[in-house]
């Protein structure tokens, strides 16, 4: 049985259709289900406080913002810069300009006029105003001004980082003395000068060897800042002319760098000592460290052991101050292992452990369980 539909041509003439027979028919389906709607959130979001921040005329620091805004409605101009969120900052300390360019004056810009009368934009054809240094202050008050200002943070750590000075001056007045003693011992006769000499090259390798240096590296600075020093002197007229440079130079490396070289060292803690060559330290080195292993590995340390320990880890040239920290840690931690023998007590209540016994807890990476331990006093490693 076939469907039957009547449907009105444009002429107004009605027509029936075969549904069933028709070859070709487009059904229209409409929407049963209504779109869902959106809603409205009634409040409002907080402003993100854009425009600028410093306004025509005043002082600004390097990295201080100018102006926030989204999209370029002003552009940076002189010593100022652009993030990518089109905030505009100083990268000079200045003054704040608003100003148009005759190059593009459809556009509104902002600078930093390194000086208050200066004013923006220079002249197209003019060279930029730049910082290349200090100026020279003429007037006696004015300079005495500038030479006593200083922030607030200065200010109040003066005392202490004077204090500090004092120290160090007075550490290294001590050195002084005792190195030209001991090195007039060592090495005999010499001139006054060239005592002076070999003594200030020695407090020099002594302070770059307290930030860690090795000796060969503390020795290759000093003679380079000494040379680079008699270079700095030829150059401000100090030194006549460069054969007396070079004579000082030739001077300097013969008889004090390369003389003592050879001859005399001095390590981080101020002991001058004969100096070993690199293959006689590295031998060294074993022979302290397998002492080290075979003397005090496993065994409760007393007093007098620590004592041992540090006077083979502090013998002077072999270990470096870096090392010498490593060492220490591995062979002087503050509390011994749970596996060194009468370190451990054997019966005990963690909740009362009793007198001399200390309740530890530690994680066993191996069963992944957090173990307790009652810990005697002979597993601390005692304190002068």
């Amino acid at each position: 049985m076939s469907l039957l539909k009547s449907i009105a041509d444009l002429t107004g003439k009605t027509k029936t259709l075969s549904i069933g027979s028709a070859p070709y028919f487009n059904q229209v389906r409409n929407a049963t289900k209504r779109a869902a709607g959106s809603r409205t959130n009634k409040n409002d979001t907080a402003g993100r406080r854009l425009g600028p921040k410093v306004h025509e005329g005043n002082f600004v620091k390097p990295g201080q913002i100018i102006m926030r805004q989204r999209g370029t409605k002003i552009h940076p101009g002189e010593n100022t810069d652009i993030g990518r969120d089109h905030t505009i900052f100083a990268m000079e300390p200045g003054y704040v300009r608003f100003y148009y360019d005759p190059f593009h004056p459809l556009r509104k810009y902002v600078g930093v006029s390194l000086t208050r009368d200066l004013p923006l934009p220079h002249p197209h054809f003019s060279p930029r105003s730049r910082r290349f240094g200090y100026e020279q202050i003429i007037e006696p008050e004015a300079a005495k001004q500038e030479e006593g200002h200083m922030s607030r943070k200065e200010y109040l750590q003066t005392p202490e980082l004077k204090q500090k000075a004092e120290e160090l001056e007075e550490l290294l007045s001590n050195k002084r003395t005792e190195f030209k003693t001991e090195i007039s011992n060592k090495l005999g006769e010499s001139t006054e000068n060239l005592l002076n000499l070999i003594v200030e090259r020695m407090v020099n390798i002594y302070q770059l060897s307290r930030v860690g240096q090795s000796i060969e590296e503390a020795q290759a600075q000093v003679t380079f800042n000494y040379i680079y020093d008699l270079k700095l002197k030829l150059n401000r007229g100090e030194i006549k002319d460069a054969d007396s440079f070079y004579s000082l130079k030739e001077y300097y490396l013969n008889n004090v760098a390369n003389a003592t070289n050879s001859k005399l060292a001095v390590d981080s803690t101020g002991t001058i000592f004969d100096y070993l060559t690199p293959e006689q330290v590295q031998i060294k080195q074993a022979e302290i460290i397998k002492q080290l292993e075979n003397d005090f590995t496993g065994k409760i340390i007393k007093l007098e052991e620590k004592r041992s320990i540090l006077n083979l880890i502090e013998t002077p040239g072999i270990f470096t101050k870096e090392k010498q920290a490593q060492l220490k840690s591995v062979f002087l931690p503050r509390v011994l292992p749970v596996t060194v023998p009468g370190t451990i007590a054997d019966d005990f209540d963690p909740k009362k452990p009793g007198k001399g016994v200390t309740v530890v807890r530690i994680f066993d990476d191996k069963t992944k369980e957090v173990k307790t331990y009652g810990r005697t006093q002979n597993a601390f490693v005692p304190q002068e």
